[in-house]
C-alpha cells in the first residue's frame, strides 16, 4: 500500500489537535459551536508537594491492614519523543495487589485514567508507557502526557496457577483489585496536586475490557468514561468452553492427548481462499470482511483431490472438518442448540497461528495440541472457573455438547467471574460513557460475543436509553487488541473524553494502517455498529476521505445458544475482603 498524502493526514488530524485545550483530543461534535466555545479549557495543574512526600501517605483505610507504599520518586519517561517528567508511586494494597501510579509533575490536566491488563495478569504494567494506553493512537493529550495513569498485577505475581485457589486472589482478580488501585490513585492525587481529579477513565482490553465492564457493572461511580475492547466479559464461558473446543477441534483424537491436525502454513491457503471469496468490496482490492457473517465459504472448496501430487495448496479432508469445527463451534448433543454465542469468524484465520493452530507448519514435526495458547489458557483458569463445583472437569470432560454443563458448572462463579450483566443504568445514572471495541478478526475472543451482550444491553435499557451513553465499533480485519490486516490504529481516548467532556456523541472513527517505520500508509473510518463503511466508487481507497456511512451488511437475529441466561441481569458476587 501506498503512503498517503501527509497534507491530508495533516487535516484529519486536525481537529484533534485543535480542541485539545477544550477537552483532550475532543470527539466528533454533536454540539453547536458556541456550545463548544462555551467549555471551560482544563488548565495544567502543578504539584503542591514534593513526590517524596507520597511514600509516607497512609492508605489502609482502602486496602486494609499491611497496604503500603513501598516509594514514590520523580522518574522520565519518553513520550512521543518528548521527555516528561513522572512522579512515579508504587505499593501495595493487600493483601498482595501490587500496583503503580504515574502522577506527572509538568503536565497534568485534571484527568485521571486506569489501564487495565490481560490474560490472568500477574504482571504490573508500566503506566508511563505511551504503549500501555491501548487506544490512543495519535492523541495529543496522551502523546503530551496529560493524564496521571495507573495499574496493577490484580492482586498476584508471575504466572503460576497457585492463586487461583485463594478466594482473596480469586475476589481481586474479579473485581477488587482495579477499583482498590483506583481509589489509591485518586487519593494519591488529591495529595500531589492539591485537588481531585476533574475526569476519571478506565481503558482495557482482553480481560482489561472485561475489567472495564466490571467497573460499569459494579462501581459505576468510579469513572466517567471507559473504552473496553475485545472483552473476555463471559470468562467462564471464553476460558472453558470456547478455549477447550479450539484443543478439541485441532486434535488428532479429539482430546487433549493427539497432535494438531491443522497447522501454520494451512491456516494461510484457508484465510487466502477465505478472502478471495468473500474480501473486499467493489473498487476495493484490500480483501477485508466487512461483516464476516455474510460470508458462506465452504472449506470443503478447498480439499485436496484423492489424487493430489501435493497437499501444499490445499486442505486435507482432516484439516477440512477441523476448520469447520473451529467456525461452527459445538452444538448440544439433545436440541442441536449452539453451546457458544461465537466463534472465529471467516478472515480471522492467519491469526489464528499460535492461537488455535501451532506456529510450525504441518511439514515439520507434530505438536501436541497441550502447546496451543488455547490449551494453556483453559488450564490455568480451572480453579477460578469451577472452584465449588459438583467435580473439577477437564479440558476433555467439558460439556461441548452437553446444555445442561452451564447450570451445573459454569454457574457456580459466573457471577463472580463475569462482566456480562446487562442493566447499566447506574452507570448510565451517573453520567458515564461507554464505548466498546472489537476486531472482527479477533483470534481470541470472538466479536459475537460483545454484539451479543451490546445487544443484551439494548434490549434491557431500550434503544434510546442504551444510545445515549454507549457505543460499539467492530473494524474489519483486525485481530485480537490490534494486530491483523485491517486498521488497528484508531484513537478511541479522543473519542471518549470528548463524550464525555464536550457532550460529542462519536459516529466516524478514522482508523489507520502503519508500515514498518510508522508512516501512515491508508485510513479508513469506522462507524457505530452495526453501520459499515462504504467506498464512494472514485478516489484513492486507500484515503479514508473517500468512504462514508454504509447501511448494515447483516440483519438476522442473532441465533439461539445455550448460554443466553449468562446475558440476562444479575447480582454480582462477593467474597473475601470487601472493597471500600
Amino acid at each position: 500500500m501506498r503512503a498517503l498524502d501527509p497534507k491530508r493526514i495533516l487535516a484529519v488530524f486536525a481537529t484533534c489537535v485543535v480542541t485539545v485545550v477544550i477537552g483532550a483530543c475532543g470527539g466528533n461534535s454533536s454540539t453547536t459551536d458556541s456550545d463548544s466555545a462555551a467549555k471551560t479549557p482544563l488548565a495544567v495543574v502543578k504539584p503542591v508537594v514534593d513526590c517524596s512526600k507520597l511514600a509516607s501517605l497512609d492508605i489502609t483505610d482502602i486496602g486494609g491492614a499491611g497496604s503500603t507504599i513501598t516509594s514514590a520518586t520523580v522518574t522520565a519517561a519518553t513520550v512521543n519523543g518528548a521527555t516528561v517528567n513522572y512522579c512515579a508511586v508504587k505499593g501495595t494494597l493487600a493483601p498482595s495487589n501490587t500496583f503503580e501510579v504515574a502522577l506527572p509533575v509538568d503536565s497534568w490536566t485534571q484527568r485521571f485514567a486506569e489501564l487495565g491488563c490481560g490474560g490472568l495478569c500477574g504482571n504490573l504494567s508500566d503506566p508511563t508507557k505511551q504503549s500501555s494506553f491501548s487506544f490512543s493512537y495519535t492523541c495529543p493529550l496522551v502523546q503530551q502526557g496529560g493524564f496521571v495513569t495507573a495499574a496493577t498485577d490484580m492482586g498476584h505475581s508471575g504466572q503460576s496457577t497457585a492463586w487461583t485457589t485463594d478466594p482473596q486472589k480469586q475476589a481481586d482478580f474479579a473485581y477488587r483489585g482495579q477499583h482498590i488501585t483506583t481509589l489509591a490513585a485518586k487519593k494519591l492525587i488529591k495529595a500531589y496536586y492539591g485537588q481531585e481529579q476533574k475526569y476519571s477513565y478506565f481503558v482495557g482490553c482482553s480481560d482489561g475490557g472485561r475489567e472495564a465492564l466490571m467497573a460499569a457493572q459494579r462501581y459505576p461511580s468510579d469513572y466517567n468514561g471507559i473504552v473496553a475492547g475485545a472483552p473476555a466479559a463471559h470468562f467462564q464461558i471464553q476460558n472453558s468452553l470456547y478455549h477447550g473446543w479450539n484443543v478439541e477441534s485441532n486434535s488428532t483424537t479429539g482430546t487433549s492427548a493427539g497432535k494438531a491436525v491443522l497447522y501454520a502454513d494451512k491456516a494461510q491457503v484457508l484465510h487466502k481462499a477465505v478472502v478471495a471469496a468473500c474480501g473486499g468490496q467493489a473498487g476495493v482490492d484490500d480483501g477485508l470482511i466487512a461483516d464476516p457473517r455474510t460470508c458462506h465459504f465452504d472449506p470443503a472448496t478447498i480439499q485436496c483431490a484423492a489424487s493430489a501430487s501435493s497437499t501444499s495448496n490445499c486442505l486435507t479432508a482432516a484439516e477440512v472438518a477441523t476448520a469447520k469445527k473451529l467456525y461452527s463451534g459445538p452444538t448440544d448433543a439433545n436440541s442441536g442448540m449452539l453451546m457458544l454465542g461465537g466463534s472465529p469468524q471467516y478472515g480471522s484465520e492467519a491469526n489464528w497461528i499460535g492461537v488455535e493452530v501451532p506456529t510450525s507448519n504441518s511439514t515439520d514435526a507434530a505438536v501436541p495440541v497441550t502447546s496451543l495458547f488455547s490449551y494453556t489458557i483453559v488450564s490455568g483458569a480451572y480453579n477460578l472457573i469451577f472452584t465449588g463445583s459438583p467435580t473439577m472437569p477437564n479440558v476433555d470432560t467439558f460439556g461441548y455438547r452437553d446444555a445442561s454443563f452451564y447450570a451445573s458448572y459454569l454457574q457456580t462463579n459466573h457471577t463472580l467471574n463475569d462482566a456480562t450483566s446487562p442493566d447499566l443504568s447506574a452507570f448510565k445514572n451517573a453520567g458515564g460513557k461507554l464505548i466498546l471495541w472489537h476486531g472482527w478478526a479477533d483470534q481470541h475472543i470472538s466479536p459475537l460475543f460483545t454484539i451479543r451482550y451490546y445487544q443484551a444491553v439494548k434490549d434491557t435499557m431500550g434503544e434510546t436509553n442504551a444510545n445515549a451513553f454507549s457505543r460499539l465499533y467492530v473494524v474489519p480485519g483486525v485481530g485480537h487488541c490490534g494486530g491483523g490486516e485491517g486498521f488497528p490504529n484508531i484513537d478511541l481516548v479522543s473519542q471518549i473524553t470528548g463524550w464525555v467532556e464536550q457532550g460529542s456523541a462519536p459516529n466516524a472513527v478514522m482508523a489507520y494502517q502503519t508500515d514498518t517505520t510508522d508512516k501512515v500508509t491508508a485510513s479508513r473510518p469506522v462507524y457505530p455498529y452495526p453501520a459499515v463503511a462504504k467506498f464512494n466508487g472514485s478516489g484513492d481507497w486507500h484515503d479514508g476521505a473517500n468512504w462514508a456511512q454504509g447501511a448494515p451488511l447483516y440483519n438476522d437475529a442473532a441465533p439461539a445458544w445455550a448460554g443466553a441466561s449468562f446475558y440476562t441481569s444479575y447480582s454480582p458476587k462477593t467474597q473475601g475482603v470487601a472493597a471500600p
